[in-house]
């Protein structure tokens, strides 16, 4: 009995130091649902009849068919931004870095609670290695214009859903600031992480803001302004897909509705709308990881890649490419956390 205990303890002392904080999983995960880190925030209002009409949509179980289209931006409504919290159960640590976890969705649907996006299910498994994780909502939706008997999409939108999406960010980032006693969080150890569209926000974030954090994931993101890549100060993380259809690697207009529509890629209910109505976008020139990469490189800042060649738009998707990209996520978030 006395061998027998003596292995049991031998066994669980080789465990606690073959473990480590940070690179394993080490906790159970407690989440807590739909917080709220701002209040009253003008958001548009009047739906466009095809957001009804990809609710209708009779899509497989798995899809989430929801956009967001609005009218006009004339009319406004109050809302609440909210988030899930995921965090290490019977926790003693006090001061806790967070990482900031921001959806993609082409600024018309997703959400912090979207399963369907692999950078959710990322959450549970930063969580169990001792990070806080916070997955915000953020307000999306595009206009959506008629225009000779089509439906368009101009840049200017875009644009002014980049810069809300921006501020509904730092809101975020401040809010968790403000509150970091309440979470157990460390102020100065805020990362962020975001998935197409949120990366986008993400790396603008980075570029016009001047709130210090410590470093950015862009999950195939990019930016409008090239000039403007050399004011991130923030350790950056690009993982880019070399062909990648709908954020362009390098240079060159995003949401390409031709390969879209022809390839049913992307989201279905989107597809649909495309091929129904003749929907146009009118998309400016992005500047996608492997451009600003370059740009980093010259400056002299922080930076790590994860390119994959002949690979396209989110390709986390499949093994072995989920589980990879996660390893290179938890690796920068090592590397930066020992960096004052």
């Amino acid at each position: 009995m006395k061998k027998v205990m003596f292995f049991i303890i031998l066994l669980f002392i080789s465990l606690t130091f073959c473990t480590e904080r940070y690179k394993d999983p080490v906790f159970k995960t407690e989440k807590i649902l739909n917080l709220v880190y701002a209040e009253k925030i003008p958001h548009l209002k009047q739906k466009h009849f095809v957001t009804a009409l990809t609710n209708g949509l009779k899509l497989s179980s798995d899809i989430i068919p929801k956009l967001n289209f609005y009218q006009s931006r004339n009319t406004t409504k109050d809302i609440d931004l909210r988030f899930n919290l995921y965090q290490p159960k019977i926790d003693s640590i006090h001061k806790r870095p967070l990482i900031i976890v921001v959806h993609g969705g082409a600024f018309i649907s997703g959400s912090k609670d979207d399963k369907n996006q692999p950078i959710i299910d990322y959450c549970d498994s930063l969580s169990s290695r001792g990070y806080v994780v916070a997955s915000i909502d953020y307000r999306i939706g595009l206009i959506l214009n008629s225009v000779e008997n089509q439906l368009v999409i101009d840049s200017l939108d875009l644009k002014r859903a980049i810069q809300w999406g921006v501020q509904d960010l730092e809101r975020a980032i401040l809010y968790f600031k403000n509150n970091a006693e309440q979470y157990k969080i460390d102020a100065d150890k805020i990362f962020v992480m975001g998935n197409s569209s949120g990366a986008v926000l993400a790396l603008h974030f980075a570029m016009e803001k001047e709130i210090n954090v410590k470093g950015i994931v862009s999950l195939w993101g990019g930016v409008l302004n090239k000039n403007h890549i050399k004011n991130i100060m923030a350790p950056v993380l690009f993982i880019h897909g070399e062909s990648d259809e709908i954020i362009p690697f390098k240079e060159g207009r995003i949401m390409d509705l031709n390969f879209i529509k022809e390839e049913n890629h992307f989201i279905p209910a989107f597809t649909s709308i495309i091929s129904a109505f003749d929907l146009k976008f009118f998309s400016p020139i992005f500047y996608g990881g492997g451009y600003m990469a370059s740009v980093l490189k010259e400056s002299n800042k922080r930076h790590k890649t994860y390119f994959l060649e002949n690979t396209g738009h989110e390709f986390y998707y499949i093994e072995p490419h989920k589980t990879n990209v996660l390893m290179q996520i938890i690796e920068f978030l090592n590397e930066n956390l020992l960096l004052h």
